[in-house]
């Protein structure tokens, strides 16, 4: 029964994804790097409130989304997050109730044919360059032993900072960014696969249960992905030019943000 339950809740979001899909103009590099019959993690810039539909209406993969649980405050938005976007709340205060996320999360890890999307910004970055990643995207990594892929999605239309919207309602901010953004030409650039535990990641690392050793294999794969997200953000300028006239000075990712 669950399953017939879950099947009937999911078909408004395939609906509106495919219907979605018709109006965009996407275009994706590198799409031989996403494995075909395994799970990995997405790690993806987060530059526009439309960025999860954007990317389930362009890569034909059901994608699993790790949102901060501000999203879900309503049951309105709870019902958009879960039903369109496809996310699972993780809570930053609230730990225990990471329980039964962690939980959902492990459930569909068994199927090997599904996607982990999380942005390692953790917040919606509206500005050129990246901000400091934090350590979800690596930490994810490090406990499933699933590959992170980078996603560079580049020239989508970001609109206003989010602290100048009249009404901030999440719901509202995501359906006229999909709006604005709509027939747009957005490029996704797929970046190198980044494994946990390949010999440039983890070492001479021996003792995995050491905290010295788990913090070091963390930032290691934080390198890495910052790293490969430069070089997908050049590509993508070399190929269309910057999204803005001129790049700041902290285009580079900066500790001192952290």
């Amino acid at each position: 029964m669950k399953k017939i339950s879950d099947f009937f809740y999911s078909i408004p979001g395939i609906l509106f994804i495919n219907f979605y899909k018709l109006f965009t103009r996407t275009r994706i590099f590198n799409t031989k790097r996403l494995p075909r019959d395994k799970s990995v993690i997405l790690a993806i810039n987060h530059t526009a409130d439309a960025d999860p539909i954007i990317l389930l209406a362009a890569i034909k993969k059901k994608i699993c989304f790790i949102a901060e649980s501000e999203n879900f405050g309503n049951w309105l938005t709870r019902f958009f997050m879960r039903k369109f976007a496809n996310c699972v709340p993780v809570f930053k205060e609230q730990f225990s109730k990471n329980v039964k996320s962690f939980k959902e999360l492990f459930n569909i890890s068994k199927n090997k044919n599904v996607f982990f999307g999380i942005f390692p910004e953790g917040i919606l970055n509206k500005k050129t360059g990246f901000k400091q990643f934090r350590n979800g995207a690596a930490y994810l990594s490090y406990k499933t032993k699933l590959p992170i892929i980078p996603v560079y999605i580049h020239n989508t239309n970001r609109g206003p900072e989010s602290e100048k919207w009249i009404w901030t309602n999440r719901i509202t901010r995501g359906i006229i960014s999909l709006i604005m953004n709509t027939f747009r030409k957005i490029h996704i650039f797929i970046g190198e696969p980044i494994n946990p535990i390949a010999e440039n990641i983890i070492e001479e690392f021996k003792d995995f249960t050491d905290p010295g050793t788990y913090k070091k294999i963390i930032n290691n794969i934080n390198e890495a992905l910052e790293k490969e997200f430069l070089e997908l953000a050049n590509e993508a300028d070399d190929l269309f030019g910057t999204e803005e006239e001129e790049l700041p000075q902290d285009t580079a990712l900066s500790k001192e943000e952290q």
